[in-house]
């Protein structure tokens, strides 16, 4: 008998957070506290990609939504990736139709033989999105490793600056427009957001990234050096918008991110004209703790680092922080 999927699904990649975690130990700000926790259990949700069922009516809303206004290329791989996601509970819905159907008939479906086609399906419903991930985390992957050691030399090749984009906008809007949306709609319109945000954030995501690297000749990208000894910190919001409020979910009218890559390197992507480019490439430990609160204020519900003392610190100073906001 097949086995259904797995339950715990992480989406802040391990291989990123490994950066803050010796012996894959890190350090987790959560609800006010403080504590060690090993790295198998942050940045995870039980069933966080489990697929919910979309209806014929929410694919058109997809449809409307986003993808007739996508990029003319992308417009068939969006409807194919919607497609992919509504057909674990096509199936589901056949099976059981052709269960009852065999019922009405007399005939008795045999049982270990259902069980089976059900755990299988289940298991597409649980994981389908989860390897999806996967596989944008291994694209991802040989791009974070040469940043977290200074080098962009990918950004040289299409195929390199593709990736690049792409991971990064995906990991700004995973967790970000689900921080968003839940603390602004409605309940109905929540309902409907939950059927579809599996899908609708790759769209999204797929769509921001292709903008990017499409345009990628207006940003700067850099690596900023931080030697001091406050550690740049991390988050379940890793990627963040440097032009956006934390407290306000509207579309921001600039783009511009923020990336921690290590305790020692972040990565910045800026407009030419970016305010926020830094005057140094090699920053202060007072910039670094900036930074760090930044990303604190952005995050999810944890905030990441090797170092207890740089979170207790932004515990305490959070809130003045996002006062002032």
């Amino acid at each position: 008998m097949p086995t259904v999927g797995k339950k715990l699904h992480h989406f802040v990649w391990k291989f990123y957070l490994r950066a803050w975690a010796p012996e894959e130990q890190i350090f987790c700000l959560q609800a006010g506290k403080v504590t060690p926790r090993n790295l198998e259990k942050v940045g995870a949700e039980n069933y966080f990609y489990r697929l919910n069922e979309i209806s014929p009516e929410d694919a058109e809303f997809i449809e409307n939504l986003i993808i007739k206004d996508s990029p003319d290329g992308l417009k068939e791989s969006h409807r194919f990736l919607l497609h992919a996601f509504m057909l674990p509970h096509i199936a589901k819905r056949r099976l059981e139709e052709q269960i009852r159907v065999a019922e009405q008939s007399g005939q008795i479906p045999d049982e270990e033989t259902v069980r089976d086609a059900r755990a299988v399906i289940e298991q597409q419903v649980i994981e389908l999105n989860e390897n999806y991930h996967n596989s944008i985390e291994n694209l991802f992957q040989p791009i974070l490793s040469s940043m977290q050691v200074g080098d962009l030399s990918f950004l040289q090749e299409q195929e390199g600056r593709h990736a690049f984009y792409y991971g990064l906008s995906v990991q700004y809007a995973r967790t970000n427009h689900v921080k968003g949306t839940r603390l602004r709609m409605k309940e109905q319109a929540y309902e409907l957001y939950s059927r579809i945000a599996n899908v609708l954030t790759h769209i999204m995501a797929i769509n921001v990234g292709h903008s990017l690297a499409a345009d990628h000749e207006r940003h700067r990208v850099l690596i900023v050096e931080n030697a001091t000894a406050t550690p740049f910190v991390t988050a379940d919001q890793p990627a963040i918008n440097l032009s956006a409020s934390p407290k306000n979910f509207d579309p921001p009218a600039r783009f511009e991110l923020y990336y921690p890559l290590s305790p020692t390197r972040a990565m910045m992507l800026l407009e030419l004209d970016s305010a926020h480019l830094p005057a140094s490439t090699s920053i202060s430990a007072l910039q670094a703790h900036q930074y760090n609160l930044l990303i604190a204020a952005h995050s999810f519900r944890q905030v990441y680092s090797n170092s207890k003392a740089e979170l207790e610190a932004i515990n305490s100073e959070l809130p003045a922080f996002l006062s002032c906001f």
